[in-house]
């Protein structure tokens, strides 16, 4: 079984047309097929349900592509930076983020900055929850993550710089009718539905501030999201009231409302990365440093 079967497979998955997945691979519609058959045959199970009409993964499908569309973007960071050792330069960046709201934008924006004056660095971008990051960190597969302090250890192997001071809110969406006060008191919250996120995704104030609301609050109506890519859905959808930081929230969206806290609760986020990292991660990190992260969602009343 070789890569190249694997990218097919990966793109046929993603775009479920064996014509667009001939294009995007520069190959004949027939060799995309034969590259499918050939990988069924190996792993021997139908990897996608076929008609005239439509192409769909079936259940192995999915979790073969759930298990190696990592494997294969790290195999393509590797022989990048197999290649730039042999040629003894260092430009592969790897950038780990939890994928809130916020951090799209931040992220999208700073990169977009960043290659006007770095060029020639290669970026990736790796998208989990808080723990795992710090976990890939220490493990070498990222080189700098947006997290919180109180996600890291004592600082023996990693060094933390605070970019960015934030509040928290709570946040819903336009279209969910919230008829409390601002500031936002516990009777308030009492009586709406809230998002909580999984503890693994939130950062721990959020995290011991979900805690103490389901506590205190005996008949608190909520639901948990799995992961931040579900929380923020949830919250766009009209679903309940988010209680997060304000760096959590995509500042360009401009249908959500954020409610302050009658309690204030402040906290922050920073980037991280190992003591021993060399360029272009030192290099990126004075540049972010130095630019700072872009400004918040601004609160509603």
């Amino acid at each position: 079984m070789n890569t190249d079967k694997i990218k097919i497979f990966l793109d046929l998955a993603e775009s479920l047309n064996f014509s667009r997945t001939a294009q995007n691979m520069n190959i004949t519609q027939s060799a995309v097929s034969q590259s499918i058959s050939s990988l069924e045959r190996y792993l021997n199970t139908k990897l996608f349900y076929r008609s005239r009409k439509e192409v769909n993964l079936t259940p192995a499908g999915q979790l073969f592509y759930q298990g190696m569309q990592p494997v294969i973007t790290q195999f393509n960071k590797a022989v990048t930076h197999a290649r730039e050792v042999a040629q003894s330069v260092n430009t592969l960046l790897t950038i780990g983020f939890s994928g809130s709201g916020y951090d799209r934008y931040a992220i999208n924006q700073l990169i977009h900055e960043y290659r006007k004056v770095r060029p020639e660095v290669k970026i990736f971008l790796e998208n989990y929850d808080h723990r795992t990051m710090v976990a890939r960190l220490k493990q070498g597969f990222c080189d700098v993550i947006l997290t919180g302090p109180e996600s890291i250890d004592s600082g023996i192997t990693l060094t933390y710089d605070k970019l960015l001071e934030g509040r928290f809110y709570a946040v819903c969406s336009k279209n969910y009718c919230y008829m409390g006060n601002s500031p936002v008191t516990m009777k308030d919250l009492s009586k709406e539905r809230l998002i909580f996120l999984d503890n693994s995704w939130c950062l721990p104030k959020q995290n011991s501030l979900q805690n103490a609301l389901s506590r205190d609050l005996a008949s608190l109506d909520y639901a948990i999201a799995n992961n931040m890519a579900d929380y923020t859905q949830m919250i766009s959808a009209g679903l309940g009231i988010g209680i997060c930081a304000d760096f959590v929230v995509d500042p360009s969206d401009d249908q959500l409302e954020l409610f302050p806290l009658e309690k204030g609760v402040t906290d922050e986020i920073g980037i991280v990365t190992l003591k021993d990292r060399k360029s272009p991660a030192t290099d990126f990190i004075a540049w972010v440093k130095e630019r700072g992260l872009p400004a918040t969602h601004p609160v509603t009343k």
